[in-house]
């Protein structure tokens, strides 16, 4: 996640037992959660929108005022993550994510502003 103030802090809540995708109402079953995160600092890199990856994919996050603006933004962030981390061109990127990524609505509840992730699979560039 992007930090834009010198010395700022990480915090992470809001546990939800159960949601639906894409956060449709207000109301969740929110939780006590314990959870372990492991935080890098990359410094000289610069990203648009918070990022995150599991053991099994790497994804992208784009806010826009409408989905298929946010759905845009999430999918032109991985493209340049693939190009950056892998070395390809715009085009085999374009190409890749259209065979393998997967956009998920995220969030729908705080209007003006939609959240789309894109999750693209780890196991896709085992050969490269």
């Amino acid at each position: 996640m992007p930090v834009w103030v010198e010395g700022a802090l990480f915090s992470a809540g809001d546990g939800h037992a159960a949601q639906g995708d894409g956060e449709v109402g207000i109301s969740a079953i929110e939780t006590e959660l314990t959870v372990t995160l492991r935080i890098s600092v990359l410094h000289g890199e610069s990203i648009e929108e918070p990022r995150y990856e599991t053991d099994h994919y790497y994804a992208t996050t784009g806010i826009g005022t409408t989905i298929l603006e946010a759905a845009q933004k999430a999918t032109g962030y991985m493209i340049d993550y693939v190009c950056s981390r892998y070395g390809l061109e715009k085009e085999e990127a374009y190409v890749i994510c259209t065979a393998a990524l997967d956009l998920k609505i995220c969030e729908t509840v705080d209007l003006p502003n939609y959240l789309v992730a894109a999750h693209l699979p780890k196991e896709i560039f085992l050969s490269i």
